[in-house]
């Protein structure tokens, strides 16, 4: 079978993946990757995945000329055109509409001929499409009826899904709570890893801070702070910017910046007598928003609909992602722009919260949690709170979960909610072991072996697995 294959490694780290697919039988035509690898996969296209987020071809094809797309295709594609747009809040920051929508034609003619000259019978990614070039492939692949297989690694968990299409969610997770709709499964029956998981992260009283978050965190500490401004001037001294640098900085502090606009506008604590919804922001860019969340990329819409839906004398608790301003300091972005937090503080009944209030004890005083497809609404739905959630999550089929993307379908899952609903947690219990038999233990990368106690060639082997019994349903 001809595939084109998403997997950013050096080969020497990938190789029983790359062999096994050719014991297989499969010709990798295509290999988004790392330039490292070019020149050391005969009759493979190696295509650096940083030159295809800029629009610029392999060696190979570097004097190709792909047809412009055709109006017809455009407007075949405007929902993509609409996400990718958003997508280029990251790498492309300042860019205006119309720059980016040429850059888009550009990467849709190259993409789109691409696909069809040679003809892929499948296409592999690691992980949820979510750079620009990767999420149009994934749409192209559905408009031209290629086969597709994602993995998405749950990083708190340490196990991986997979689909064929990220719209549709897991069909042998789906499978399996059919299956099991009726079974009365316990604890005893989970596998010892998701025991472990859910002693951990099930109790109500107890700060289960995800490690990669704590690990962010700790990055960002008084330590590692001065470490790096000391860097930071020594740069600038040797390149003469130390004193624009420093003017610049003074301005963002005293006149105005992110930070201090979020304060602004933030209670001093939040009233846990009032009955609320907690929403967490996502942290932007990443996938989890976009693509996963659609239009829901604007957590300020989402917000706006869950107020619209409010039940009478309710609130809405809004807290910034603690590592948000890790990425951007004092400074807008393109996500969180001047006046961002000002307008969440003035839609009715929302109340901003201070960042360093503890996650869990809103979770444990809150209504339900709402959130686009964030760890938060996972993590209230293991403490016995429902969840509203707007975009694509991985535990969109389990109970707990009230799939919105309205005023209507908020208002009839807070009413549910305002007259009693709890949640069922034997049904928790049952798609927490179809999740385990759907699921594998699996690593891509470092982020991914996160929580994993396997040797990497263990996590491939098993990755490969699911690959090879893909593709046979499809020869």
């Amino acid at each position: 079978m001809r595939i084109f294959l998403v997997w950013v490694e050096e080969i020497n780290e990938c190789a029983d993946l790359i062999s096994g697919l050719k014991q297989s039988g499969h010709e990798i035509v295509y290999w988004l990757s790392t330039k490292k690898n070019q020149g050391k996969l005969p009759g493979t296209i190696v295509h650096d995945h940083y030159d295809a987020w800029l629009g610029i071809s392999p060696p190979e094809l570097a004097t190709e000329e792909f047809d412009p797309p055709s109006e017809e295709l455009i407007k075949k594609l405007f929902s993509v055109e609409s996400i990718i747009m958003t997508m280029m809040n990251k790498h492309f920051e300042g860019m205006c509409v119309d720059e980016r929508k040429n850059y888009y034609y550009n990467l849709l003619g190259y993409w789109y001929g691409v696909l069809n000259k040679f003809k892929p019978e499948a296409i592999i990614f690691p992980a949820p499409p979510h750079p620009t070039f990767l999420y149009l492939i994934f749409e192209l692949a559905r408009l031209l009826k290629i086969k597709t297989l994602i993995f998405e690694h749950i990083i708190d968990i340490g196990r991986m899904l997979w689909y064929n299409n990220i719209w549709q969610g897991n069909q042998t997770l789906l499978g399996e709570l059919a299956a099991n709709r009726d079974k009365k499964f316990t604890v005893k029956d989970l596998s010892e890893d998701l025991q472990l998981y859910l002693k951990h992260y099930a109790d109500e009283n107890k700060d289960a801070t995800p490690e990669y978050l704590k690990d962010d965190l700790k990055k960002n500490n008084f330590k590692n702070k001065i470490i790096l401004l000391i860097r930071l001037a020594l740069k600038s001294v040797k390149d003469f910017t130390i004193l624009k640098k420093v003017f610049l900085y003074l301005k963002k502090l005293l006149i105005n910046n992110i930070q201090k606009e979020y304060r602004r506008f933030c209670t001093l604590q939040p009233d846990f007598s009032k009955k609320f919804i907690y929403v967490p922001l996502h942290l932007q860019p990443e996938m989890t928003t976009s693509p996963m969340g659609g239009v829901f990329a604007s957590q300020i819409l989402m917000i706006k609909i869950l107020a619209a839906a409010l039940p009478a004398g309710w609130k809405i608790y809004v807290k910034e992602h603690p590592v948000q301003w890790m990425f951007f300091g004092l400074n807008y972005n393109d996500y969180r722009y001047p006046g961002y937090y000002q307008q969440i503080a003035q839609i009715k009944n929302v109340k901003l919260v201070p960042i360093k209030t503890n996650s869990f004890s809103l979770i444990k005083q809150a209504q339900a949690v709402a959130t686009v497809t964030g760890t938060a609404g996972w993590e209230a739905i293991l403490r016995g709170k429902p969840a509203l959630v707007f975009g694509h999550a991985w535990y969109n089929d389990c109970a707990g979960v009230f799939k919105v993307d309205s005023v209507e379908s908020c208002r009839s899952a807070l009413e549910k909610i305002a007259n009693g609903y709890r949640l069922d947690d034997q049904a928790v219990m049952n798609y927490l072991k179809c999740f385990e038999l759907a699921s594998i233990r699996g690593l891509v990368d470092k982020w991914t072996g996160i929580n994993v106690k396997l040797t990497k060639r263990e996590g491939l082997t098993n990755i490969l697995s699911v690959i090879n019994n893909e593709l046979k349903k499809i020869t």
